[in-house]
């Protein structure tokens, strides 16, 4: 049996390996990383740091320059700075949670005794040894028991296959890990030293993350936060930072219906174009995480709205074979009438980017009595839903399904299609369908209208094959006349053929 002691000596080199499902539900640990900037250093972060950079940072005499050294410090460590998230830090930070939850039996918080130390330099053992664990003495040593971790695989670059570390309880029943002075100085001889990579000195610029992100990490190296943030939490952060320009080409659409209680259902649909040279792109649909905020931009005022991921659902199309975007994603809310501010942010999991989108969004009012409709809605398809029609689901509305048409292109053979709801309709209608074409710097009416008349469904989806139509932007006009009551109501669209 190899002993292995004082391996934090040999901290600076030790890369961090993939984290296992080794722990369960983590907790909040105070002290002694709730302290000021000025004892970062004190922290967890005490097992990676070299003694240049130790020495540095106690050099250092303002909280400024303190929290741009430790962006310094991460950023040497990220394996890949291309990635919203630093890989090693998220890493260490997860074992760090991971070992106060595991090793809590101690007086002092679970990433300072030496399990907690071992656990987060070299990840979770592949084997754990508790046979002599409770009521072994040895001799007059004071040892009341042992506890061994194997390594089969190798932890890290400059550590072998076949470690194993040995554990030993004392009196007092604190495990600490085992010496033996030839392991020691077989270790120290290495002369390992982490290889002190500046990106400042090659002129690499570090990551333009926005400041919330940043304050957000800052927090997690000082012990105040509970969970280490996932990706969706540090987009989340993203989409309120106007310093954050993403890269990933987005479009957005608003349909609006109308809810119960005089709110108003809004189907978000979400156009994610792919970079057409990035060779890692694929036919099956993008990989992406999406989340949202919607503020009211109005006297009301009052929380944000956040959608997450699972908000967001793909269109069925984005996972067609021959299919290469843009990609489409959908989320459905309800929201009372009234002016938003609304932000996204993508993460492309292959393509290793991010981008941002933001926008307004004025939610109508569809109440009282008057004859109204709703926004028309460009459709790629419509179709009927089996069975009982859900709710609210994105890309079902009433008792059809339909994938909304984001960019309002056509080519001469596509098939124009609309969607729409009528309100306050319980008679027949006449619905007029007017196409116009632009002519300086107007819309004139072209052909003649097509007129449907005893029409009672208040859901409608229409279609219209295009053929022979020349090349120009055009509108479509839907009016809905009663003519028994004479009232009338009318929405446009407008498109483009090529």
């Amino acid at each position: 049996m190899v002993l292995l002691a004082t391996l934090i000596i040999m901290a600076f080199a030790v890369p961090l390996l993939p984290h296992t499902a080794y722990a369960t539900q983590a907790r909040k640990t105070t002290d002694p990383t709730e302290q000021p900037l000025e004892r970062w250093r004190e922290g967890p972060v005490r097992y990676i740091i070299t003694s240049d950079e130790d020495r540095e940072y106690k050099g250092i005499q303002s909280d400024e320059q303190r929290a741009r050294f430790i962006e310094i410090f991460w950023a040497r460590r990220d394996p890949d700075a291309r990635t919203l998230i630093n890989e090693y830090r998220k890493e260490f930070w997860d074992r760090v949670v991971t070992s106060n939850t595991l090793f809590s039996e101690s007086a002092k918080p679970g990433w300072k005794t030496d399990m907690g130390r071992y656990y987060i330099l070299l990840g979770p053992p592949d084997d754990r040894d508790t046979s002599q664990e409770q009521g072994q003495t040895f001799g007059r040593t004071g040892i009341r028991g042992a506890i061994v971790w194997r390594y089969r695989r190798s932890p890290g670059d400059h550590i072998g296959t076949g470690l194993t570390l040995v554990f030993t309880s004392d009196a007092s029943g604190e495990w600490r890990i085992s010496s033996d002075p030839t392991v020691v100085e077989q270790v120290l001889s290495g002369n390992l030293q982490y290889p002190g990579f500046d990106p400042l000195t090659f002129g690499i610029p570090l990551p333009q993350l926005p400041a919330r992100i940043t304050e957000m990490q800052l927090l997690l190296d000082l012990g105040r936060l509970e969970v280490v943030p996932s990706t969706d939490d540090l987009l989340t952060a993203i989409v309120t930072a106007e310093e954050f320009f993403g890269v990933i080409p987005f479009s957005a659409r608003y349909d609006v219906f109308a809810a119960d209680g005089g709110r108003t259902f809004v189907a978000i649909t979400l156009n994610i174009h792919p970079d057409p040279l990035d060779p890692k792109r694929r036919p099956g649909g993008g990989d992406y995480l999406i989340v949202g905020r919607l503020d009211r931009d109005d006297a009301q005022g009052g929380s944000p709205l956040f959608l997450k991921e699972q908000d967001f659902q793909p269109s069925a199309q984005n996972a067609m074979a021959d299919y290469h975007g843009p990609y489409i994603y959908q989320a459905v809310v309800t929201l009372d009438p009234g002016r938003y501010r609304i932000a996204f942010a993508a993460y492309d999991r292959a393509a290793r980017k991010t981008g941002t989108f933001s926008d307004t969004l004025d939610v109508p009012v569809f109440t009282g009595d008057a004859l109204s409709l709703s926004s028309l809605c460009l459709s790629e398809t419509i179709e009927p839903v089996q069975g009982e029609a859900p709710v609210r689901e994105p890309y079902v509305i009433g008792h059809l399904k339909v994938t909304p048409r984001l960019i309002p292109t056509y080519r001469n053979g596509d098939v124009f299609a609309v969607y729409y709801q009528i309100y306050s309709a319980a008679r027949e209608l006449d619905i007029e369908y007017q196409f116009l074409v632009r002519q300086g710097n107007g819309y004139v009416p072209i052909g003649n209208p097509i007129l449907y008349r005893a029409v009672s469904f208040p859901a409608q989806g229409w279609s219209f094959p295009l053929r022979d139509w020349p090349s120009s932007d055009f509108k479509l006009r839907v009016t809905v006349s009663d003519p028994a009551g004479g009232e009338s109501a009318s929405r446009e669209i407008g498109f483009k053929v090529l």
